[in-house]
């Protein structure tokens, strides 16, 4: 009996230890598991802030890469503009450079013709009054020579008044197509000395391509009363 006593006890012991082991396995277990979901929880926490920092990442890239792709448009754009803005600024600055070389192309040209043309009409001129000096007979040059001083005695000194001379002068050249008679140089030195209000001396020169009356040379002033400047004059208003 004692020995069946004792082994209801051990069985009884036995099964209080299986049963207290058990619900300690059990808490355990339950902890554990508690702790994995814990764990686990956590982890999907992490893994979902994670995905959402790393979505906010792609996010803020992608802005970013708008915002640069938009900027580096605008860039090319504004480029775009400013290098026509040029080409037209070039454009126009070479046309109007253009222009003015063709102006002045144009304004030298018509300079080199004028040139010409008194080249021309002055050789014309000069050619003329050799020929009038080289055909004419003296006798008839020596007439329309003394015809020609007496109406410039009469009218053609008058604008000797309004000339400014230096007051140092006392000498006066004539250069006359023929030589002056003695009434010819009596009547131009009073006329002279009239319109100078003062006393000078006449310096006389011969020179026949002026064909016909005289040219009168006072310190620089020229006042030129010959023929062949009255054909020039015609020549040039012609």
């Amino acid at each position: 009996m004692l020995i069946v006593s004792m082994l209801v006890m051990m069985v009884v012991i036995f099964g209080g230890l299986i049963l207290v082991l058990r619900k300690v396995l059990s808490q355990n277990v339950s902890l554990a598991t508690r702790h994995l979901e814990e764990l686990n929880d956590d982890y999907a926490k992490k893994e979902a802030d994670l995905k959402r920092q790393l979505e906010d990442v792609r996010q803020k890239s992608e802005e970013i890469i708008r915002k640069a792709q938009e900027e580096a448009q605008q860039s090319k754009a504004q480029l775009m503009k400013e290098a026509e803005a040029q080409k037209a600024k070039l454009l126009q600055e070479t046309h109007t450079q253009a222009e003015e070389l063709m102006q002045q192309a144009d304004k030298s040209r018509q300079m080199l013709l004028d040139e010409i043309k008194g080249r021309i009409a002055k050789e014309a001129v000069d050619k003329a009054c050799e020929l009038i000096h080289d055909t004419l007979p003296e006798a008839f040059k020596l007439k329309v020579h003394e015809h020609w001083i007496a109406e410039l005695m009469d009218s053609g000194l008058e604008q000797l008044e309004r000339l400014n001379i230096p007051e140092g002068v006392r000498e006066v050249k004539i250069i006359s197509a023929f030589p002056l008679n003695e009434s010819q140089r009596k009547n131009l030195a009073k006329k002279l000395k009239d319109a100078l209000n003062k006393d000078i001396t006449l310096a006389e020169e011969v020179n026949p391509r002026i064909v016909a009356g005289f040219v009168i040379h006072i310190d620089s002033l020229v006042l030129d009363g010959s023929l062949k400047n009255k054909i020039q004059e015609r020549a040039r208003n012609a």
